[in-house]
């Protein structure tokens, strides 16, 4: 039975973003290792998994934008600069219940300053939107966009910088559907940061 997460916060992503700081920091410094448990405690207290046969068939807007995915090749255009000489990871797919693409550094690298990945989801919205006074109560910082929220959502985001590395998790939420981007910068890789994963979502949802 398959089983999909549909309400994600900006720490869901949080043992790809703790492994992103752990690679790029290979000197072994301490706050790679907090900053994974913190937020491996975080995504554990604000990630909510739903049993697809409950949830039902995905309907509306959330249902229209995952229609338009047949694979990770229709979601890779909208983050080309930033996956270039990655590679897709295995367990990357697309159903009618959500999207979920990851690029990872491939098993030929040699030098642990390359290990770096994107990952994207999107999934039908829960029908709800936080607040902004919620998200900044839990420390999360707001991405003010007049498109997002002229589609009834809300854009807000939470980082990490370890060295040369700097790790972000992003998440757009609209009533009808959600997007959860991770990404970050590393060296002198093009940046995923938090502003142009916001600027991603909204090409992948037309907005």
């Amino acid at each position: 039975m398959r089983r999909v997460n549909l309400t994600r916060y900006a720490v869901a992503s949080a043992t790809l973003a703790g492994a992103l700081l752990l690679g790029a920091c290979s000197s072994g410094d301490d706050a790679s290792s907090d900053t994974a448990s913190d937020a491996d405690s975080a995504a554990s207290d604000t990630t909510t998994t739903f049993d697809a046969d409950t949830v039902g068939e995905p309907t509306g807007l959330g249902s229209d934008i995952l229609a338009r995915f047949e694979s990770c090749d229709d979601v890779a255009p909208a983050v080309a600069p930033y996956i270039e000489g990655l590679s897709l990871r295995s367990s990357s797919g697309v159903d009618e219940y959500s999207v979920y693409c990851a690029w990872e550094t491939p098993d030929t690298a040699t030098n642990l300053d390359e290990i770096r990945s994107v990952e994207i989801v999107l999934a039908p919205g829960s029908g709800n939107v936080p607040s902004a006074s919620d998200l900044e109560t839990g420390g999360l910082e707001l991405l003010p966009d007049p498109d997002i929220e002229a589609a009834g959502g809300i854009a807000y985001t939470m980082g990490e910088a370890v060295s040369v590395a700097a790790v972000s998790v992003t998440q757009i939420q609209l009533p009808e559907v959600e997007v959860s981007i991770t990404g970050g910068q590393w060296g002198d890789y093009p940046s995923l940061d938090a502003p142009t994963s916001v600027t991603v979502a909204k090409e992948l949802l037309d907005l």
